[in-house]
């Protein structure tokens, strides 16, 4: 039984992720994010947090960051804010390559636009007080 939640995950980026752009749902029970999705089973499920992978830090589109700075992209309406977002590269170009020297979601070298994604004082960690009690597993 629980209603509290909190945890981290830790990432690297490979080549170019699509933040929510290259998956057109608004879906909970469907591929919506290049990142890692928590949910509970609550049949619907039911969204926790996001972790989202940004295709730069300077990307201004839609498949950079939402929370960068002149960004008008916004996440799917069941995800709001509880959601991370940060890219592993710079600016382009990019290759196909593991950008190891800026692990994702850590709220570290969020330089330029990509600044206000790091501003989560909780940071690496999420945390999430649910509106109801339940046993459910989380996915």
């Amino acid at each position: 039984i629980y209603t509290n939640i909190c945890g981290r995950v830790r990432g690297y980026q490979y080549h170019s992720p699509d933040a929510f752009q290259a998956i057109p749902t608004n879906s909970i029970e469907s591929y919506y994010v290049d990142g890692v999705s928590i949910t509970y089973d609550s049949n619907p499920r039911q969204h926790i947090w996001t972790y989202v992978g940004g295709w730069y830090e300077t990307r201004l589109e839609s498949d950079g960051c939402p929370c960068n700075n002149g960004n008008a992209a916004s996440p799917p309406s069941f995800v709001g804010n509880d959601y991370y977002c940060e890219s592993g590269l710079n600016a382009p170009p990019w290759s196909y390559i593991l950008y190891a020297d800026d692990p994702l979601w850590d709220g570290q070298n969020c330089d330029g636009p990509e600044s206000p994604c790091c501003t989560n004082p909780n940071m690496p960690w999420f945390l999430k007080t649910l509106n109801e009690i339940t046993t459910d597993s989380i996915e």
